[in-house]
């Protein structure tokens, strides 16, 4: 009996894995594959205009770099709206500069926004949403580089009428640190791998911020930004919302990149907290399944046992666990993972697995260095007693 509870957790996580991973693959080469007929429809049909909002909040990693990846994209007619809270937030006075060095660009700087949002996000994009002029619209964070040829892969989803969102599945890369290479790894395997794998499973659309497009005709349908005002999830919640509305939700083929290169602990474990104390409020009947995806914590049980042919399986599940991750990395990212940082895919196994059981107990969470309060539902509130100041006057440049 004890064998059993000892090995079948092991196998139904690595055999839970493997499905998906069949499947992940199966589903990107057969992207790639149609790629070439995806350029011909670029070729061949007028592609709508875009308007892209960009909210800003300090001077995250590579902000610079990232941003020019935008001022340069490929495609018009096109529009960039960044937007911060705060006149003296730096990462405004960059975006200006920016924007000064691609005079052909369309670009508008908003400084302001309602503070009395719970979700400081939404409030930007509620302001920039004011001056979007283009019936689609990219949804996009500060720490997303854009590669050329990335809106143009995304923007003929939007020939299907039906459609009113779009979404990436999201890749993360850049890394220095182990604490960065471990956040980089589990992003790509939760945004990129299971987003694509579940999917593939089930047909259920996990929808993420980081690239994140909209029909403006199928948001006002959801109400705007309104019913997500007060929600961790903002992204999710959106989703649905333009889902629950009639409209259509495509999976992108294309991947959208974040570059993240030297997290801290502190930063890691903040982050994956947070999420994971979301994820389990808003669906706590599909939070366990999170575990199927984690063989590794239970092989190393195995290892220990005590026997020749348990310590034989473990050492198989863990090997075969990194071997499809390190695949899948390489299919996902376009690039393999430095063979010195592999063993911190066992570390993120063990540390994600750690986050699993804390979160649910965690009832608040840091967010851009400001404690919120975790609802039901996936909603947020700040502390209370948390100085918050009075509305920003708006400013557009």
């Amino acid at each position: 009996m004890t064998t059993i509870l000892l090995v079948a957790p092991c196998v139904a996580c690595l055999v839970a894995y493997c499905m998906a991973w069949v499947l992940v693959t199966r589903r990107v080469v057969t992207d790639r594959r149609t790629a070439d007929t995806i350029a011909m429809i670029e070729a061949t049909e007028p592609l709508p205009g875009l308007s892209i909002l960009k909210p800003l909040c300090g001077s995250d990693e590579e902000l610079e770099a990232n941003l020019r990846s935008f001022l340069e994209a490929d495609h018009e007619p096109l529009q960039i709206i960044f937007a911060a809270a705060s006149p003296a937030d730096p990462a405004i006075t960059l975006a200006r500069r920016l924007a000064a060095e691609y005079p052909h660009r369309d670009v508008r700087v908003v400084v302001g926004a309602d503070d009395t949002i719970a979700n400081p996000k939404i409030a930007l994009m509620e302001v920039m949403l004011l001056e979007a002029k283009h019936e689609i619209l990219l949804l996009s964070d500060s720490n997303v580089r854009l590669e050329r040829g990335d809106l143009t892969r995304v923007l003929p989803l939007f020939s299907d009428p039906r459609v009113g969102m779009a979404y990436q599945p999201v890749v993360a890369e850049g890394e220095r640190t182990v604490a960065a290479t471990i956040e980089n790894l589990h992003y790509t395997e939760f945004a990129a791998f299971l987003t694509i794998g579940v999917h593939e499973l089930v047909g259920l659309h996990t929808v993420n911020a980081k690239g994140q497009w909209v029909r403006r005709a199928a948001l006002e349908a959801a109400d705007g930004f309104a019913r997500v005002r007060d929600c961790g999830a903002d992204d999710y919640e959106l989703s649905q919302q333009v889902e629950r509305a009639g409209w259509k939700l495509a999976p992108a083929a294309t991947v959208v990149r974040v570059i993240q290169r030297d997290w801290s602990w502190k930063n890691l474990a903040d982050r994956n907290l947070r999420h994971a104390g979301l994820r389990v409020r808003i669906c706590p009947w599909a939070y366990p399944l999170e575990l199927l995806f984690n063989p590794i914590p239970f092989a190393l049980p195995l290892i220990v046992a005590g026997r020749l042919d348990l310590a034989a399986l473990g050492i198989f599940a863990i090997g075969a666990k990194v071997a499809m991750e390190l695949s899948s990395a390489r299919l996902l990212r376009g690039r393999g993972l430095a063979w010195r940082l592999v063993p911190a895919l066992i570390v993120k196994d063990l540390f994600i697995f750690a986050c699993w059981f804390i979160a649910p107990a965690k009832r608040t969470a840091e967010w851009r260095g400001r404690p919120y309060r975790l609802l039901p539902r996936g909603r947020i509130a700040p502390v209370a007693g948390e100085a918050r100041g009075l509305p920003i006057p708006l400013e557009t440049a």
